[in-house]
């Protein structure tokens, strides 16, 4: 099989950043209760796009609506996480060698646009991307496949011939639903064990595991 794309999360699989998830989303949720929103206590373990969707579900709130108040309600957080960045050791040679191979690269990160391009200037790869797709571009999240589609279309890939490396449990539900393959790296977001729960195709220690994985897809050497 031939890999025509490899595509990348980026925090916790291409950066080890501290961002602070579970605050951010309780600020979001802070703030839809002082806008007026009444709603049992939710926990903020739960996906962001769990919670969207709960909230529309049952309280018939606005999906735009509530991008608006996440984006708000996140954007300190990822700042505060990009400015305090650091690279995954190998990443740079990982996705010069997937380059040399002729391998199309590609981000798809439920972070804001403005957070994933900071990070990436300063790592000094953003250039090595075919095409990175952000919560701006599109309406729902992971573990929604929405944002894996869309970057393996503007990648110009077929799913069945595309990889996906991303670090929790909504990424590799997101791949599987995308139809490509994917791989759960450790250390990230969440456990060995939750990542081995969902089911990823591959688990992995490091990022330069996923030059075998190509290697064995393709029978290709590097």
């Amino acid at each position: 099989m031939s890999v025509e794309a490899v595509i990348f999360d980026l925090d916790g699989t291409l950066i080890e950043a501290d961002l602070r998830m579970r605050e951010a989303k309780r600020e979001f949720l802070r703030r839809l209760r002082k806008l007026g929103m009444s709603f049992r206590p939710i926990d903020a373990r739960r996906p962001a796009e769990t919670i969207m969707t709960y909230l529309e579900r049952y309280h018939k709130a606005d999906r735009g609506f509530l991008l608006k108040v996440l984006e708000e309600s996140f954007k300190p957080y990822e700042l505060e996480a990009a400015e305090q960045a650091k690279p995954r050791a190998g990443v740079r040679e990982v996705l010069g060698k997937l380059e040399l191979v002729g391998c199309k690269l590609g981000l798809a990160s439920n972070n804001s646009r403005r957070s994933v391009e900071m990070v990436l200037e300063k790592l000094g790869v953003k250039s090595s991307f075919n095409a990175i797709v952000t919560r701006d571009d599109v309406r729902r999240l992971k573990p929604h496949e929405e944002i894996l589609i869309k970057a393996v279309k503007r990648l110009g890939a077929a799913p069945w011939r595309s990889l996906y490396v991303g670090d929790s449990a909504a990424d590799v539900i997101a791949g599987k639903r995308a139809g490509v393959h994917v791989a759960a790296i450790v250390g990230g977001a969440d456990s060995r064990d939750k990542l081995l729960r969902s089911r990823p195709n591959y688990l992995i220690e490091r990022l330069d595991e996923v030059l075998e994985i190509v290697r064995v897809l393709e029978r290709r050497t590097f």
